[in-house]
């Protein structure tokens, strides 16, 4: 990194040395003098403490006005701080350098009377706010512009476009060859010509037309290969353009994205993961009670479980044991809700009859998520939630679908059956107490923050509900059906309480939640899936016993995610004003779970048009994670880490040691678009970049439909009734 602007003029902080009173791990003095505007290159002081960072400039040097960047995106400036000069006597203010209510990450601080000095010194002076600064430069001509001379990463890599050429944005990882395959061209006008071929290769395979800023390509069915394609686009006044390479295979999500959903969830194992910690208190790194983590393996494995039991083996619960039970083991006890949750692990090891070690990992990572809530079954989410620290309901309904699916996955193959039994006892101790009977509050719209509730400063410090996810209306219907066959199956009394219950859940849903609403659809962020999904599913099992408006509730919900999509990225937008996407929220996870409510959707309504619909959706949402967006850029901000096919991840990264330290885990999702972006703007602002295990879950979920839709089976009974006719 140059020293010196573009005019000549030298940056007298980018030579100098560093250091600071204090500075928290992967976070230097040195960060905030090296050239680079950056969240990940930054100094932070630890709150509640004096803080000061030096830059010492070896001999003595004029120094006129200092670029100041502090803060975290664009919030969070530091307020008050002081900017001195060492001098003959010590310490002293710079003339001007006084700065107090500040609210700009980005300050020029131009001095009253230039100094001549060998070092400059940053003062905090505000010890309740931690001192963030992600850069500071020193120069002796005011005139320079801010950021001149800088490598200004705080806005992320972005990609470039040229306005005289046509741009061809693709899913980089590719297509399955039987589903929908489509393209946005967003600056092609209609009628430019795209044609599909070979990329190491000339010959045109395919062609077609670009209309409304898309391209369908769905009729090339190419034979399964290791060949990747391309796809060019030409005419109508612009320079012709070629896509990003992608494959096109028959089980393409399979064999991409499988693998990587099933390695995030071994290394964001709270404790025995990638990082001995527990942010959040659960059985998985920033987990929660509403992360539906256990559930979602357990359909993914239900989705295939042939697939499932010849991926490859990682987890050796010897191993694993062996190293939390030694009196040498480090836990990292930091972060907040960590009261417990070793006892819990280790407890996890010398309690409870371990799976059989030719289980598959999925089974292995159920038995574990399971077992932990076994031991610790309290909790409480630790970003804003008024529920307080107790047994949740949604942690209890998780142990329903082990339960349900024991004897379809033959289960006893791979668990003892004594753990069976207390994940049954737990299921009969907690089930009614925990509300699991009645209808939550929660799900009430009088209870949804409006949209301007979001529109302060920092949402993340509110209770943001509806779009935390925290509690989708009717996340319990699905959990009391699987109860209702449990009991039945074991001759157990009182099962009709579980299908009344959910009968009285869906009643009400059809009563008062309106899908017009974007608060109870997309509004509910990754945990959509859990309403839709489940409302199918009593249709589909117990049709005679569902209301009779059910079939035309999921329906409308149809309609109205159609009627939201009309766009050039086939995008399910939160509403037709303002708002593409959850206001100031990061939502992969709700592109991840979409198709599980698409695709279940696409069972019951009857227009042939709808389902086509819903299928192009569903597979869009997908495209749209790794890179049919106008960022170009895929959700894994490490794509290093299970997604080989991916060209570009995520170019705004977060720390990767802070927090759940989600960035350690391989196959983990970080970020997308937000409305900013859309629906083609570079320059607009990141959202938060940060990976969390609930999104995983929804991807879990997202696939497992996926697979079901493609095999043309339902999550039903036996597995084996048909959704369709038509494939």
């Amino acid at each position: 990194m140059s020293a010196t602007t573009a005019s000549g003029q030298e940056n007298l902080a980018a030579t100098a040395t560093a250091t600071a009173s204090n500075a928290r791990d992967g976070y230097a003095p040195a960060n905030a003098v090296d050239g680079v505007i950056s969240d990940e290159s930054r100094w932070l002081s630890h709150s509640g403490r004096k803080a000061w960072l030096l830059m010492d400039l070896g001999v003595p040097k004029r120094v006129t006005v200092a670029h100041v960047f502090t803060g975290y995106q664009d919030a969070s400036a530091v307020r008050s701080f002081d900017l001195e000069y060492r001098s003959e006597d010590g310490w002293e203010l710079i003339p001007g350098g006084r700065v107090r209510g500040n609210s700009q990450t980005r300050l020029v601080v131009e001095f009253t009377h230039p100094v001549s000095t060998s070092a400059v010194r940053f003062v905090n002076r505000d010890p309740s706010q931690v001192a963030r600064v992600r850069e500071i430069a020193l120069y002796e001509d005011a005139s320079v512009a801010i950021g001149t001379g800088l490598a200004d990463r705080s806005r992320g890599n972005r990609p470039e476009i040229d306005p005289t050429r046509h741009l061809v944005v693709v899913n980089q990882v590719g297509y399955q060859t039987s589903w929908p395959k489509r393209f946005t061209a967003p600056l092609s006008p209609d009628g430019a010509l795209f044609a599909i071929r070979e990329s190491n290769n000339e010959r045109s395979l395919f062609r077609g037309v670009v209309r409304n800023g898309l391209g369908d390509f769905t009729g090339f069915r190419p034979a399964d290969g290791d060949v990747e394609f391309l796809i060019e686009v030409s005419g109508k006044g612009l320079k012709s353009a070629v896509s990003d390479p992608f494959s096109i295979r028959e089980d393409l999500y399979q064999e991409q994205f499988w693998q990587a959903a099933v390695d995030f969830m071994i290394d964001s194992r709270s404790v025995v993961g990638t990082h001995p910690s527990a942010y959040g208190g659960s059985a998985w790194r920033d987990g929660t009670y509403y992360d539906f983590v256990v559930p979602s393996l357990v359909l993914l494995y239900l989705s295939d479980p042939e697939f499932v039991e010849s991926m490859p083996k990682q987890l050796d619960w010897h191993y694993d044991k062996k190293r939390i039970l030694s009196k040498d083991f480090q836990f990292d006890a930091k972060t907040p809700h960590s009261d417990g949750v070793l006892d819990a692990a280790r407890g996890y090891y010398a309690d409870l009859e371990p799976p059989h070690p030719g289980a598959p990992d999925v089974i292995k990572l159920i038995h574990w998520g399971l077992g932990y809530y076994l031991l610790k079954p309290t909790s409480k989410d630790p970003s804003g939630d008024p529920e307080p620290w107790k047994v949740q309901g949604q942690t209890v309904e998780q142990f329903a679908f082990l339960l349900w699916a024991w004897p379809r996955l033959e289960l006893d193959r791979w668990l003892d059956k004594s753990f069976y039994d207390r994940c049954q006892a737990f299921v009969s101790k907690h089930w009614e107490e925990s509300g699991l009977l009645e209808n939550s509050k929660w799900w009430d719209p009088a209870t949804y923050q409006s949209v301007s509730d979001l529109m302060g400063p920092n949402p993340m410090g509110g209770y943001l509900h509806p779009y935390k996810g925290r509690h989708a209306p009717g996340h319990s219907i699905l959990p009391n059906l699987l109860m209702y066959e449990v009991t039945n199956r074991s001759g157990l009394p009182n099962s009709e309480r579980y299908l009344h219950a959910a009968q009285k859940q869906t009643e009400w849903l059809i009563k008062n939640i309106d899908w017009n609403d974007p608060r109870s659809t997309k509004g509910h962020r990754m945990s959509e899936h859990k309403t839709v999904p489940g409302l199918v599913w009593f249709l589909q099992n117990y049709p005679d016993h569902a209301p009779p408006d059910l079939p035309g509730f999921i329906e409308k919900w149809a309609q109205v995610a159609v009627s939201r999509s009309n766009n050039m990225w086939d995008f399910r937008r939160f509403d037709l004003d303002e708002h593409w996407t959850i206001p100031k929220l990061n939502e992969p996870g709700n592109l991840a779970g979409f198709p599980a409510c698409a695709l279940s959707a696409s069972w019951v309504v009857k227009d042939p048009e709808l389902v086509k619909r819903l299928r192009q959706l569903a597979v869009a949402q997908f495209d749209n994670l790794f890179g049919r967006n106008p960022m170009q850029a895929a959700a894994p901000g490490h794509p290093e880490n299970g997604f080989r096919l991916v060209e570009r991840g995520w170019p705004k990264l977060y720390p990767k040691n802070v927090c759940a330290r989600i960035e350690l885990c391989r196959g983990a999702l970080c970020a997308s678009p937000g409305s900013e972006m859309y629906p083609l703007d570079i320059d607009g602002k990141f959202r938060h970049p940060e990976g969390w295990v609930n999104f995983n879950a929804a991807w879990n979920v997202g696939l497992a439909y996926f697979a079901w839709d493609q095999y043309g089976r339902a999550p039903f009974h036996n597995g084996k009734t048909r959704i369709r006719t038509d494939r």
